[in-house]
């Protein structure tokens, strides 16, 4: 099949107006995860990339471990591959689906597959979003109890 015979034949079976796979590339929200169709003629494959965010700048090196680790074990991404946007440095799921094996029913299959992903690496952002911000309120009020004890508020 081919990039936008399949695009059209997704959005008709699931009503989904303006998706037509013009210029070898469509996007669509599933869940509030934005998803990106990407034709590459050369491999005869569509790309599908869920974006899943930015993780805070002290976790990223954590992240990145975490995706790392994920992508070698492969079946913590249901052969989606994690990785960075060079365009936006948002991290991503992308994964390829092979045009002659793939029909409308395989697509909608692979696509909620992937942003049933999506959804659980955003909430291993979260995570990590909610850790350093307790640990901030943890040095936050560390430094208080510092300032207290210099400017003599409390004696020891």
């Amino acid at each position: 099949m081919e990039f936008k015979e399949l695009i059209v034949g997704f959005a008709d079976r699931y009503g989904i107006e303006g998706l037509d796979g013009a210029d070898g590339a469509a996007e669509l929200k599933v869940d509030g995860i934005r998803v990106e169709l990407l034709d590459d003629p050369q491999t005869h494959s569509l790309f599908a990339c869920a974006e899943i965010g930015h993780p805070p700048p002290d976790a990223s090196g954590a992240f990145g471990a975490m995706m790392l680790e994920a992508n070698f074990l492969l079946r913590a991404t249901e052969g989606a591959t994690l990785c960075q946007n060079p365009e936006t440095h948002a991290y991503a799921l992308v994964r390829p689906f092979s045009l002659a094996l793939t029909d409308v029913e395989s697509l909608a299959a692979g696509l909620e597959s992937l942003v049933n992903q999506a959804e659980n690496w955003r909430k291993a952002l979260t995570g990590l979003r909610e850790a350093e911000r307790a640990q901030s309120t943890v040095s936050d009020s560390a430094g208080s109890h510092q300032d207290m004890l210099s400017n003599g508020y409390f004696h020891v």
